[in-house]
């Protein structure tokens, strides 16, 4: 029997519909969520995300404050704009924007963020309570792997579960995630000894891995549940994953498709933790 294929765009709209009813309490009594991006420089990666953040943020009906600054801008500069968007009350959350011109310390960027106000978990301080398991929020794509598989009713607790990627962004705030809800972790990577066995043993099998096509069929442990994060662009333009698609249809129970997946879930969890910022900065519920 195929596997069901997990839909994330269904998933992303019903996140999407809890935010806008939480924005519209949160309304009545004055209190609108605000999210701030900083963008150096004309890099287009760059430049389109801060356009898909725009979007999003609009559909939700939260305050966006676009802060593009020019190529050239100095590192004290950025680092003032943040200390001043850190300070503003009308805005909840920040985004900086990465990479960015002129040199600037991705480091001392992201550790001039508030933390109560970081979206994108960056801070090391927001890590060290992902690891404490006592986070406010967490990292989008680790969290949209989660809610993922929150909304498929799949408990993690007790079972083997199998990242195929660790790195700072993905792989280790995912793992620390499924650790806290008590699941058993096995963490592969391009220097791991024999990632085939350790993707057949899991449960649940997450796959960040910047490769074509990496898992096949016979890596899949028959029903496993397989969330594929990896996003890249096949010859023709479209997007791919890291799942030879098929083959691990034939096997899994359930997988996330690319696109339609992880991604859009993504894209709704910044909403998400932009609105449990604003109301853990405005005491509100």
């Amino acid at each position: 029997m195929a596997a069901q294929i997990i839909d994330g765009k269904a998933i992303a709209a019903q996140v999407r519909e809890e935010i806008q009813a939480e924005v519209a309490k949160l309304a009545a009594g004055g209190v609108k969520p605000g999210v701030a991006t900083i963008l150096v420089g004309d890099d287009g990666g760059a430049q389109f995300y801060r356009g898909q953040i725009e979007k999003n943020t609009g559909t939700v009906g939260f305050n966006y404050y676009n802060n593009t600054l020019p190529d050239g801008t100095t590192e004290d500069e950025v680092l003032a704009l943040i200390d001043k968007l850190n300070n503003d009350a009308r805005v909840h959350g920040i985004l900086a924007l990465m990479p960015m011109a002129g040199g600037i310390d991705q480091n001392k960027v992201f550790n001039a963020i508030s933390p109560v106000k970081d979206l994108d978990c960056v801070n090391p301080a927001n890590i060290g309570h992902v690891l404490l398991g006592d986070q406010l929020f967490a990292p989008a794509t680790p969290s949209a792997c989660i809610e993922i598989l929150d909304r498929e009713g799949v408990e993690l607790q007790g079972l083997d579960v199998t990242i195929v990627n660790h790195s700072n962004i993905v792989g280790k705030p995912v793992a620390l995630l499924c650790l806290n809800r008590n699941a058993s972790v096995h963490v592969v990577h391009v220097f791991s000894k024999d990632v085939p066995a350790a993707c057949r043993a899991a449960d649940v099998l997450i796959s960040a891995a910047p490769v074509r096509d990496l898992i096949k069929k016979d890596m899949v442990k028959p029903g496993a549940v397989v969330i594929d994060v990896t996003t890249m662009r096949g010859d023709d333009g479209k997007q791919v994953g890291s799942l030879e698609w098929e083959g691990v249809l034939e096997v899994a129970g359930r997988a996330t498709p690319v696109p339609g997946g992880v991604g859009p879930v993504t894209n709704v969890i910044l909403l998400k933790n932009a609105l449990v910022a604003c109301k853990a900065q405005t005491g509100t519920s």
